[in-house]
């Protein structure tokens, strides 16, 4: 492997390897240089710029994981811990893709997403919680926003509405905030 790392002279000319050494010599009497006055006529190894090229393409490519990484990331929206609300990715969304979601509101309250009227389970992975209600899965805001929900975007082309219900103790369900998502296929 080391023809690789440029460690492989190769076949040399004594006679180009005798100059070589000759102005080595030389020029290492005019600028005093001790090292190779002192040592014998071992040529030094040199080295390509390989390791030059593969640093330049690690930075490269580790620039570009930060960059394309990052994917969409969250939802924007800020935390309001007095007004409830609701915010989706930016439209339109292709029919049966990946809708993206989030909430905000009072922290001890518990909310149900409808989407076109029917109660809908937002994936978060591990990260958020839901309880059985009759009204639908129920959730509950930590630190008055909740992390981007997904959920799969209807086949059905044209305005859907997302809504979010506020529960109360006896189980009834109050809209408290909208967010209507368009539908539509590419091209």
């Amino acid at each position: 492997m080391s023809f690789i790392f440029g460690g492989v002279r190769g076949r040399e000319d004594p006679e180009l390897r005798s100059a070589n050494r000759r102005s080595r010599m030389h020029i290492a009497r005019d600028i005093n240089d001790e090292r190779t006055l002192a040592s014998d006529d071992r040529e030094p190894i040199r080295r390509g710029n390989h390791w030059v090229w593969l640093a330049v393409a690690i930075v490269a490519f580790g620039v570009l994981a930060l960059v394309n990484g990052r994917g969409t990331g969250d939802v924007p929206l800020t935390a309001d811990c007095t007004t409830p609300g609701i915010a989706a990715q930016p439209d339109p969304v292709e029919p049966g893709a990946v809708l993206q979601y989030r909430l905000t509101g009072p922290d001890g309250v518990r909310y149900v997403v409808t989407l076109d009227g029917e109660p809908v389970r937002g994936d978060a992975g591990s990260t958020v919680q839901y309880q059985s209600t009759d009204s639908g899965p129920a959730l509950q805001l930590t630190q008055c926003v909740s992390p981007s929900l997904v959920l799969a975007a209807p086949a059905a082309e044209g305005p859907h509405e997302l809504v979010l219900l506020r529960l109360a103790d006896d189980g009834s369900a109050t809209p408290v905030a909208r967010r209507t998502v368009t539908v539509s296929s590419p091209g």
